[in-house]
């Protein structure tokens, strides 16, 4: 979850199967809606704001870890593909510093392989 322009955005996650939903709560008004979807599926993921967009990055999905990243414009309404991580990661932290985002820490997929026996 994140704040952007004081709303609340819960992104993605797993419910019986990897959400690709988006939706955003406005505590002004006590009132959750759903927002376009992300195109990727995932969970373990990171999000973070920088320079009013949304970013939600790298996470899990049946495929296996990803490296995937999209960000949300709430002006336009609609996620996109950006750069993505140089390696897939699950479980991974954001942070905005200067200007630019960082990912940091999480599991990788041989991590993951290792764990599951796959």
């Amino acid at each position: 979850m994140v704040v952007l322009d004081g709303k609340l955005y819960a992104v993605g996650g797993f419910n019986n199967g990897f959400l690709s939903s988006a939706e955003r709560y406005d505590p002004a008004l006590d009132v959750w809606e759903e927002v376009a979807p992300m195109a990727t599926p995932r969970m373990n993921h990171a999000v973070a704001v920088l320079d009013g967009t949304l970013y939600a990055v790298g996470g899990f999905n049946r495929s296996g870890v990803i490296s995937s990243v999209e960000r949300y414009d709430p002006a336009a309404g609609a996620w996109e593909a950006v750069a993505p991580l140089a390696e897939g990661r699950d479980g991974l932290g954001m942070a905005v510093l200067d200007g630019k985002l960082y990912a940091v820490g999480g599991q990788d997929a041989l991590y993951n392989a290792c764990l599951t026996g796959k």
